[in-house]
């Protein structure tokens, strides 16, 4: 607040972009961790206020789900960028700016590798909607997770194996499938 009141003071806040987001969150005991390199939605989320030039709404809170590669190609329009490559996995948020309630169905995607012993590394790979959760441990063959946060906002039931929801864990397999191939996936 005193970064925008002295831009206005300043005559600035008409062509200054402000953006803040933090680190992600800590999992104190959550889930059985006590660290932040988990794919549960405590240490997946992290707080993003943009204010300023280009943002038409003040105070106001947008619930959609967005990744830190969004950040790039909403600051390239804000800023009316130049040359900016069309081949960013990130999309604007310049819509969401404008109406935090405007139609949006990108998710987001989240990846950690995990310490597994005296074994390599276990690499999970998240995709996480409006509405779900789903979690990819090696490719599945070290686990999977689904999680419906409109009735399990805590992640305490995984629903991966529950057969009424196959339909919605093979199409959420298969979106991120496809973004990890596109974003050249590390296993």
């Amino acid at each position: 607040g005193k970064v925008r009141t002295a831009l206005e003071t300043l005559g600035l806040a008409d062509n200054t972009v402000l953006v803040f987001l933090a680190d992600h969150g800590w999992q104190p005991g959550q889930h059985g961790h006590w660290m932040k390199q988990t794919l549960f939605e405590p240490a997946a989320r992290v707080p993003v206020i943009f204010a300023g030039a280009g943002v038409a709404t003040h105070g106001e809170t947008c619930h959609r789900t967005i990744e830190h590669l969004d950040l790039y190609p909403t600051l390239a329009e804000l800023c009316d960028l130049e040359g900016t490559p069309g081949n960013l996995h990130g999309e604007s948020l310049g819509r969401l700016l404008k109406d935090p309630g405007a139609d949006w169905s990108k998710p987001a995607v989240t990846q950690v590798a995990r310490p597994s012993g005296a074994h390599p590394e276990i690499m999970g790979y998240s995709v996480r909607d409006e509405r779900y959760r789903y979690t990819s441990w090696q490719d599945g063959y070290a686990g999977e997770e689904l999680y419906d946060y409109q009735m399990d906002p805590r992640e305490l039931k995984n629903l991966a194996s529950d057969p009424k929801m196959h339909r919605i864990q093979i199409a959420l397999q298969a979106q991120l499938n496809e973004i990890t191939r596109a974003r050249g996936k590390h296993s």
